[in-house]
């Protein structure tokens, strides 16, 4: 029963993997309707969700699935075109699917509804303007017009345990005979005597030859659903069927042993009675030896290099990984409690194990945290559909553009960053992106443009989203901000200032909600999932030329490179990724700054806040204090301890619902000695010191 309930769980996930493709080929179509390789990836993944759909007991999702192959079957004929209704049609079928997947009994009365009007209009496009053709007989094949056609040999060995899976293999070999000319030869090979024969056992084995003008994609569909068991071969043995080809048919021998009919050793025997060709050429005087030994060298390279350009991969649940996540951080914990004793020890025999140890530590860190990163892209591409239906609701027309779609973040993080980008999406959709006529009018493009960009940098990755649309309404803002008295009304702030009220919540300039916008409830929500992530968000914005909207997000939230420093008792991490470096701040400096809490580095007064103070842990000021200098964007500030440690991986522990609401702390870390130590939160520190900075000067 687990087995199959696991079963089913897959099947599930690949119908999710699938409905991505689709809606991604969909789209491909819709800006280029002669994209054949997306129709056939399109098809490919309607079709593995209809067979497969049958097999685990979803059968809905294959009589509905059914109806879109078969129209989309026509399209690949030739017989239907791709217009915007037939888009739209897909899309729903698409939406519709996942539907099906995820509600436990019949679908609620709205979408049982849309199916029937989906199914019907599929309906109709499947019987309209058919070409009417006299039927073949059952095994011939339809004829060869219009496109050069294509010689394959397909050896299929089913396994024994075929039948007991579903599969029947004589109706695969029939679907090879509707491609194109099929001639069929049966391997009889490992059939038993009559006395030993088992009925539920699969002996017999096919080689075919096939002459068509469908694709190699279009063959292995029909194998799509063998089990991993059978043998499956397609090799085209012959580029086309021209009469004016020239080119001398292959070699006796080669046919004879591609075909498994003789071994090559058995060629190779028959040969070796003969001169090779080198022999023959040294022996006549065109080459040398050497010129011969350096031609094999080079064949056995290139035979090497072929041999090893396979890939494989694996799949494997996210829970696994989660679980080897866990794992290394608690050996990251031990290997820094092995490593304090071995140096409270002393003993000289333990220091080169640990440093072993912690090297090896080290690199299966990042190894599994390697495994973890995916391309950015994957989250990217979802907005496509966004961005489609959002302009047709609108009546707008906008095109998503994107850059830097490899750049790699951990899983983690992505997930939880697509309801932030909807978010900043629809709202540059909405409220940045003008009517095509005002546009126009303005002298700009009809099409509006929405850009999603990412980089990495460090050990952080910057994520932006911008427009050309409107831009923001400074004026509106700053209006609204002082009427909910949120700002003053006879203070100068900065255009960043005023930009950043909108994360307020409730917060909204529009004159009236939409469908889309206009409540005050999605930047908020934006701002708070992004610092759970212990990422910073700004805005940019110029009246009239659009908005830039820029996301700072950690690579990682598991663990971190970390930089211990001590206040008092207590031990604290600040994560590398922020400093940029360490400076001594005496009694000297102190009188030079007049006690503000200032120092000068090169030339530039920085303003630094104490721990010691930020924190109201107990006890004096040390002669000699230790700043880091950590840098925000273009902000710089010291962070003051009693002494700095050093390098630290930091494995982070979540504070707990209690702590959630500490200011300038996003976690903790369980030192060696089992104490604890907490991490601080860069972006706030800093943010809070320049805020009680401007108060200061104010």
């Amino acid at each position: 029963m687990a087995t199959s309930e696991n079963y089913v769980e897959t099947y599930r996930q690949e119908v999710e993997e699938h409905l991505v493709v689709i809606e991604e080929a969909v789209l491909d179509l819709e800006d280029n309707p002669g994209n054949r390789e997306a129709l056939n990836r399109l098809f490919r993944s309607m079709h593995t969700i209809k067979g497969s759909g049958a097999m685990f007991g979803f059968e809905e999702i294959a009589g509905f699935t059914h109806h879109v192959e078969s129209v989309l079957d026509r399209v690949r004929a030739g017989e239907v075109t791709i217009t915007p209704n037939l888009i739209n049609l897909v899309l729903a079928s698409r939406d519709l699917i996942r539907t099906m997947l995820v509600t436990e009994g019949p679908l609620p009365a709205a979408e049982a509804l849309q199916c029937e009007q989906v199914v019907a209009a599929l309906q109709l496009l499947e019987a309209g303007d058919v070409v009417h053709v006299s039927a073949p007989a059952p095994s011939a094949a339809p004829p060869l017009q219009g496109k050069e056609s294509t010689i394959w040999r397909i050896q299929f060995r089913p396994s024994k345990e075929t039948f007991s899976s579903g599969l029947d293999p004589a109706r695969l070999i029939d679907e090879l005979r509707h491609l194109g000319n099929c001639t069929v030869t049966p391997d009889k090979g490992n059939l038993p005597d009559f006395g030993h024969f088992d009925p539920e056992i699969c002996y017999l084995g096919w080689e075919c030859l096939l002459e068509t003008t469908a694709s190699l994609d279009s063959i292995k569909d029909v194998f799509i659903f063998v089990d991993e068991a059978s043998e499956v071969s397609i090799t085209q043995i012959h580029e086309t069927l021209d009469p004016e080809n020239t080119e001398k048919p292959p070699r006796l021998g080669d046919i004879l042993v591609e075909r498994g009919d003789v071994t090559p050793a058995a060629i190779q025997d028959v040969l070796s009675k003969q001169k090779r060709i080198g022999e023959l050429l040294v022996a006549e005087g065109i080459v040398s030896e050497t010129e011969v030994e350096a031609a094999l060298s080079e064949q056995k390279l290139i035979e090497r290099h072929k041999a090893g350009t396979g890939v494989s991969s694996v799949r494997v649940p996210s829970a696994k990984l989660d679980s080897l996540i866990n794992l290394v951080g608690e050996l990251v914990i031990v290997q820094a409690r092995l490593t304090q004793v071995s140096g409270e020890l002393g003993i000289p025999i333990l220091e080169r194990p640990v440093e072993e140890i912690e090297q090896l530590t080290a690199e299966l860190r990042d190894c599994v945290f390697n495994i973890r990163m995916l391309p950015i892209g994957t989250s990217f591409s979802k907005f496509r559909r966004l961005v489609r239906d959002l302009s047709v609701e609108l009546g707008k027309e906008i095109q998503l553009e994107t850059a830097g779609e490899n750049t790699e973040l951990d899983k983690t993080v992505i997930e939880k960053l697509d309801d932030p980008l909807m978010h900043l999406v629809r709202n540059s959709i909405d409220h940045g992106i003008e009517k095509p006529d005002l546009r126009e009018k303005q002298g700009k493009a009809r099409i509006g443009t929405v850009r999603l960009e990412a980089a990495q940098h460090g050990a952080h990755v910057v994520i932006s989203i911008s427009d050309d649309g409107a831009g923001l309404d400074r004026d509106a803002i700053l209006s609204r901000a002082v009427e909910r008295g949120l700002l003053e009304r006879d203070i100068e702030y900065t255009d960043k200032e005023v930009f950043a009220q909108i994360f307020h919540p409730g917060f909204s300039t529009a004159a009236k909600v939409t469908s889309v916008s206009g409540r005050g409830v999605g930047m908020d929500v934006v701002k708070r999932e992004v610092e759970a992530l212990r990422g910073s968000i700004n805005i940019s914005s110029e009246r009239g030329k659009g908005s830039r909207i820029t996301l700072s997000l950690p690579l990682t939230l598991a663990i971190i490179d970390g930089l211990m420093v001590v206040v008092g008792d207590s031990h604290y991490v600040l994560p590398m990724a922020y400093v940029e470096e360490c400076v001594e701040y005496g009694q000297d400096d102190m009188a030079r700054t007049h006690g503000r809490n200032m120092i000068a580095v090169r030339g530039d007064l920085v303003p630094f806040v104490r721990l010691r103070e930020f924190f109201s842990a107990p006890g004096d000021l040390p002669p000699a204090e230790q700043i880091v200098i950590v840098r925000v964007e273009e902000f710089r500030v010291g962070i003051a301890c009693d002494r700095i440690v050093g390098s630290h991986q930091t494995v982070i522990k979540s504070l707990g619902k209690s702590y959630k609401n500490a200011v300038g702390v996003s976690g903790a870390t369980i030192l060696g000695d089992g104490s604890v130590a907490l991490i601080i939160d860069i972006p706030a520190l800093v943010k809070q010191t320049l805020s009680d900075e401007r108060s200061m000067d104010s």
